[in-house]
């Protein structure tokens, strides 16, 4: 029969009952429609690519587009030494001899005079940092001929977040050196062409620490004190890197005139948040600076009132994270593991104007309120000079690099190669003769120590605040010392990878790493801080 399989006809017979069936199947008019609709199909629309009949051209190879190695410039580079259990890690120097400095002269027949010696105890504690991640069954089974797989991304991720974390820690951790209170602004009005309208403006400022800085802006405002849900449900609480706000300051303004903001510098801060208003106790967040004034010429943009940063009703200080160990900011401002080594071995106890020893030992120069940034004269930097020339008369060390931030290496490389009537440099550009292109922007790549002859390379660092200069040793500065590295990561147990048990259909990965960075001589490094681009002290609002 024409048309019909003979599957069709061969259907069988149930007992007669199929016959009907069978005459419909072998008849003309069910021959002529299946014809038709054959002529239909084949007239009708072709296959396109709309259709969606198609290959998926998938790259296997996943593409990680973020950066990576050049977040973590230090931790790279810093020497891991294994620890040797306990809950800490102790060590004993010897920071002086002679302390009374005893003449060497003796008498005839007599014995010589006898030398005390400084003896110091030195405490690190272990901090575990580390990270969790998960991947669902049905991720792992969607992404398996993915090259990392999804279970290959979420360890890698996880281990390079952890690195990421350990480099800010490295330069911003503070889990000792708290700021305390930050102290009352003084305002002062004048000039014209503000946003205030005549009354009077009320001013409190909030000091921070690195991760205060680093995790803070206008916009989204100050972390206070936070609590953290852990991927196993328990909680932890730590300060988000801000000090207690300081008492409220207010001054009397007519209608357009600016207000001027100080608040004295507080040691370990790098950056200060403002909080303003015309109307009393009703101060909200508009500016972030990394110096300790600020130009206020109208109401501030941000959103986030001064009482988000109360803890049950109360200011407190919000400064330290006691779960992270102390970044080297924090160790050059405070005496971390011990104390200070004095300063037994200056040759010149007078320090320039603007320089103090800290409770680690550490130098830190404070810059001037309302400085234009760095002084230049001629090839020199004044402020490095000077700080170079204390390290030597203290401590005879002339450290090995410095680090800044991106903004402030701009700012003093431009400075430094001011073209004007006055500059001290002449230049000198080579043209390609094939192209007549050449190569503009010149660029600063390191400093002399003019007292010690050494040069110290000048590094960018992606975690130093703008304002402030890190200076930076890699050695310890003296022979036979007994200290192989100045500054280590010295680690209980070193990264590590858990995989837990599973508790729902989901592979869960912990990375974690349990260590301290412990620095022998924080002498070896110092600060240069408060520093302003060269326009000086920044106008907001």
């Amino acid at each position: 029969m024409a048309g019909v399989p003979s599957s069709l006809l061969g259907m069988g017979n149930f007992g007669g009952y199929d016959a009907p069936l069978r005459r419909a199947l072998s008849s003309r008019e069910f021959d002529e429609l299946v014809k038709a609709v054959a002529e239909r199909v084949s007239k009708a629309d072709t296959i396109t690519q709309a259709t969606g009949l198609l290959w998926y051209d998938l790259r296997p190879i996943v593409q990680l587009l973020y950066p990576f190695k050049e977040l973590i410039p230090r931790i790279s580079r810093l020497p891991r030494v294994p620890g040797d259990g306990g809950n800490a890690y102790h060590w004993k120097r010897i920071t002086a001899i002679n302390l009374n400095n005893l003449s060497v002269g003796v008498s005839e027949g007599n014995r010589g005079g006898r030398i005390a010696i400084e003896v110091q105890d030195q405490t690190a504690v272990y901090k575990t940092l580390g990270l969790e991640s998960d991947v669902t069954f049905e991720a792992r089974l969607g992404a398996m001929n993915l090259i990392p797989d999804a279970l290959g991304n979420s360890i890698q991720s996880n281990l390079r977040s952890l690195m990421i974390g350990e480099e800010q820690t490295l330069i911003l951790g503070n889990a000792s050196t708290a700021l305390g209170v930050t102290p009352t602004p003084t305002l002062t009005a004048g000039g014209s062409g503000s946003a205030f309208a005549a009354g009077t403006v009320y001013v409190r400022c909030v000091a921070l620490s690195g991760f205060g800085w680093l995790n803070s802006s206008v916009q989204n405002g100050v972390p206070g004190q936070i609590t953290r849900t852990n991927a196993d449900g328990s909680t932890d609480t730590y300060g988000g890197g801000s000090a207690q706000p300081s008492a409220e300051a207010s001054v009397s303004v007519t209608a357009g005139q600016n207000v001027t903001a100080t608040v004295t510098p507080v040691p370990g801060a790098v950056a200060y948040a403002w909080y303003w208003s015309q109307t009393q106790g009703a101060e909200t967040l508009g500016a972030i600076t990394t110096t300790n004034q600020v130009i206020l010429a109208g109401m501030p943009s941000g959103t986030q009132p001064i009482t988000a940063l109360q803890v049950n009703g109360a200011y407190v200080d919000n400064s330290t994270n006691a779960l992270l160990p102390d970044g080297i900011i924090s160790q050059i401002f405070g005496g971390v593991f011990g104390p200070a080594p004095g300063t037994a071995m200056a040759t010149n106890a007078t320090l320039p104007n603007g320089i103090t020893i800290t409770g680690s030992g550490a130098l830190v120069m404070t810059l001037p309120t309302g400085n234009s940034g760095l002084t230049f004269s001629g090839t020199n930097i004044e402020e490095f000079d000077a700080l170079l020339r204390a390290a030597y008369d203290q401590y005879k060390l002339g450290f090995d690099r410095i680090l800044m931030s991106a903004a402030d290496v701009t700012h003093w490389t431009g400075e430094f190669f001011n073209t004007s009537a006055n500059s001290p440099f002449r230049f000198f550009a080579t043209v390609d003769q094939a192209t007549g292109l050449y190569l503009a922007g010149q660029s600063v790549n390191a400093y002399r120590n003019k007292v010690m002859g050494n040069t110290l390379e000048i590094e960018v660092h992606p975690y130093v605040p703008p304002g402030t200069i890190i200076f930076w040793s890699d050695r310890v500065p003296y022979e036979l010392s007994g200290v192989p590295n100045i500054l280590e990561a010295h680690v209980r147990m070193d990264y590590y990878q858990i995989q837990w048990p599973w508790r729902s259909r989901r592979y869960e990965y912990g990375v974690y790493v349990d260590e301290v960075f412990t620095c022998y001589f924080c002498p070896a490094f110092a600060i240069i801080n408060n520093v302003n681009p060269p326009t000086g002290v920044p106008v907001v609002g």
